[in-house]
């Protein structure tokens, strides 16, 4: 069914890419007999998704992708619906008392939370060629959702830090049935001693240039 095609740009910059797929979508959506208004809300919900390493041009692709929306459902601000567009995150900054507060002394959750900040230090370095372990996202989301509700000083440490790395993350580890991007074409200049040895460990067959090694990554996300 159309609410089960699942499109990623894992390079997404201001997101032309995903407005356009947005389009796409919405006759895909008609073609099955839905309506524009539905079309929109689902295709927020469940088909588009997006990654990108800069802050303020996941910005401009969340802007971009709602006001796509709202052509089609003129009340989509109102509705609550946030696309599954973000900018990567980093667990540098995450300090230890955060990170036992939202574990809650649970092992399980100690041990999944700490993955994900161990594969996320410097990620504004590597971008979404990181390759993140699956875990127990859902545990993770139900901790985010009781800390919504508890009085703690570290709420709002929660829901603006922990959160943002866990969304990134989960929409690193899955996988997709159209990645398209629009990949950096830098060769291999200007590379970091950290992105160099990463890229030599993951992606041997195309250390020479970071598009190839992109082209590499969407293959590893695409369903076959």
């Amino acid at each position: 069914t159309p609410q089960d095609l699942t499109f990623f740009d894992p390079c997404m910059g201001s997101g032309h890419i995903l407005v356009y797929a947005f389009d796409v979508l919405i006759q895909i959506y008609k073609k099955s007999g839905i309506s524009e208004r539905d079309a929109a809300q689902s295709i927020l919900h469940n088909n588009l998704y997006g990654l990108d390493i800069d802050d303020r041009a996941a910005q401009l692709a969340y802007f971009a992708v709602m006001m796509k929306a709202r052509q089609y459902d003129r009340r989509i601000f109102s509705r609550g619906i946030q696309p599954h567009v973000y900018a990567i995150v980093e667990s540098n900054g995450l300090d230890n008392a955060t990170i036992d507060y939202f574990t809650n002394n649970d092992p399980k959750l100690r041990k999944d939370f700490g993955t994900l900040v161990d594969e996320l230090r410097d990620a504004k370095e590597y971008g979404s060629i990181l390759n993140i372990t699956p875990v127990d996202f859902d545990d993770l989301y139900a901790r985010v959702e009781a800390v919504r509700k508890d009085i703690s000083l570290y709420r709002e440490n929660v829901l603006n830090a922990v959160l943002p790395l866990i969304l990134a993350a989960d929409v690193m580890t899955q996988k997709y049935d159209v990645v398209v991007t629009n990949p950096p074409y830098m060769g291999n200049k200007g590379f970091s001693t950290k992105l160099l040895d990463y890229i030599s460990k993951w992606y041997y067959e195309s250390k020479i240039d970071l598009f190839a090694v992109f082209i590499q990554k969407c293959s590893y996300m695409a369903n076959n």
